[in-house]
């Protein structure tokens, strides 16, 4: 593990203690999970819950991932709006992805509150803000559908935006009260300990190395143990390294990288989202910008900020605190970090069948807390037999490729850089 990849604001500032606990035995279980994040986490306390045998391998430790790395924003539903997502992967599916992505933050924060994860939960609704009159009207487009199917979302003028925000140059906005923020390496934690405290077998600093059937059951090999398994759940999302070549080939690795201070002081507070919602804009390469329970300013955007060819993040950074809100005046960057994001080829997770047992969950896009959260628990419930296939929210399919997927890595970086260098100079 890289200094970099340990230099998240949510790993240094963490109360929670990193556990490490390496499976050195051969130790045969009903359904093995292989990645520690949130999807994993919760699949675990779902299986464990109902009493069956599940074993975690974590290859580094919980949350390490892309869940460990997140903004922290618990936003309902998926990027693309809820027509297109029942386009998508079909009416019936739609309807059941959409009707369980829209109350899954209220999972998240009963889950934060029924195991007393100390995660700095906080719901008072997120802010998806414009920075245009084409962003405004996309906007206008995804609350007429989203309020369409029961909920209650609420579009704010220029000044209701401000009021909340501080943010120079918004136009407007949609205040999502369903949504809040939280400290996400310590939810993920969180989830583990609530799936220890319930029977699950957890391991940590544990790689699958190999897998591999032999009549019927699956062989988890790992540096010094192996695991027996009659099922099995590849929850590793963008993280996926040694196993399964082939679930590779069906996203698409991009990085969101993100930068904080030290806690503000209250003056430089009442003038930096005084609402205290967690926020993203309507541009193409988003940015974000939120705070944490200490009143530190975050801002996070596409792209990755430790490649050699990354230039003038800082200075980005400085520039956009500058013309969003001049009156917090020039700030340190103390934390920066990047986590790897798995975009499937049209924005909505994939639920892969790869025969004898095993599955795999992902493609979430950028969006990993509440949709993992939900997405986890629905396949611990299929693989338990609660629900069938067609019950899921999401198909079963065999893994295809990302058509022109080197390009499309290469698209998203380039372009997210070639954009901070025209924030830059304009």
């Amino acid at each position: 593990m890289t200094e970099q990849e340990n230099n998240s604001l949510w790993n240094l500032s963490r109360h929670s203690k990193v556990e490490i606990n390496i499976l050195n035995e051969e130790l045969k279980t009903d359904v093995a999970i292989i990645g520690g994040g949130f999807t994993g986490t919760s699949a675990a306390l779902r299986f464990a819950e109902s009493g069956v045998d599940v074993t975690l391998l974590e290859a580094e430790f919980n949350g390490f991932g892309g869940s460990g790395r997140n903004v922290g924003l618990t936003n309902a539903g998926l990027w693309k709006n809820p027509d297109e997502v029942e386009k998508i992967v079909g009416k019936p599916y739609g309807e059941r992805l959409n009707a369980l992505l829209a109350d899954a933050p209220s999972l998240v924060h009963q889950l934060i509150k029924d195991h007393d994860i100390k995660c700095e939960s906080l719901r008072n609704g997120s802010l998806h803000l414009a920075h245009s009159e084409k962003g405004m009207d996309s906007l206008k487009y995804k609350l007429e559908q989203v309020n369409a199917r029961g909920a209650e979302l609420e579009l704010l003028d220029q000044q209701e935006t401000f009021k909340l925000t501080a943010a120079e140059k918004y136009i407007g906005s949609i205040l999502d009260k369903r949504a809040g923020t939280i400290q996400p390496l310590e939810y993920c934690h969180g989830l583990m300990q609530a799936a220890k405290m319930a029977g699950a077998k957890i391991y940590t600093g544990t790689a699958a190395l190999d897998i591999f059937n032999v009549s019927g059951t699956w062989y988890i090999k790992t540096e010094k143990g192996l695991l027996k398994a009659d099922k099995v759940l590849v929850a590793t999302n963008a993280y996926l390294s040694n196993i399964l070549p082939e679930l590779k080939s069906t996203f698409t690795p991009m990085y969101y990288c993100q930068m904080a201070t030290d806690p503000l002081t209250d003056e430089q507070l009442d003038n930096y989202l005084p609402g205290k919602n967690g926020t993203w804009d309507t541009r193409l390469v988003m940015r974000s910008y939120r705070t944490d329970a200490a009143g530190r300013l975050i801002i996070g955007t596409i792209g990755n900020i430790f490649i050699d060819k990354a230039p003038l993040f800082s200075s980005w950074a400085d520039k956009m605190v500058r013309d969003t809100f001049p009156i917090v005046g020039p700030v340190e960057w103390t934390y920066k970090w990047a986590g790897r994001i798995a975009c499937s080829s049209n924005y909505v997770p994939n639920f892969h069948e790869l025969g004898n047992g095993l599955y795999s969950i992902n493609g979430f896009s950028g969006r990993g807390i509440s949709p993992g959260t939900a997405l986890g628990r629905e396949m611990a419930d299929f693989m338990m037999d609660k629900i069938k296939a067609e019950e899921l929210p999401l198909p079963l399919k065999s893994p295809e490729k990302v058509p022109f997927n080197l390009l499309r890595e290469a698209f998203y970086e380039t372009g997210s850089q070639l954009t901070r260098i025209q924030d830059h100079i304009i």
